[in-house]
């Protein structure tokens, strides 16, 4: 599926074929269980969701990715620097 492009998510899933609960985020939703929070009212899980870092499941990943690049973005200024 990512070879194309796209990802299935619960919302797609939702309203496609009806088999899933909601259209909330999976990701959200675990991470809110874990914390024995309430699980109403969750974020739709679409893939802009996903890949920001407002999903509670992915929060640190998207951050990571920022991290690493600024990093090699500021060590390679550092290397070539005359």
């Amino acid at each position: 599926m990512t070879v194309a492009g796209n990802m299935p998510t619960t919302s797609q899933q939702t309203k496609i074929f009806g088999n899933m609960r909601s259209g909330g985020c999976e990701l959200c939703r675990r991470a809110q269980e874990a914390r024995s929070e309430s699980t109403d009212g969750l974020a739709a899980e679409t893939l802009g969701h996903i890949n920001s870092a407002d999903c509670e499941g992915m929060a640190t990943t998207p951050s990571a990715a920022h991290h690493s690049i600024w990093r090699h973005l500021y060590d390679s200024m550092h290397v070539h620097k005359s």
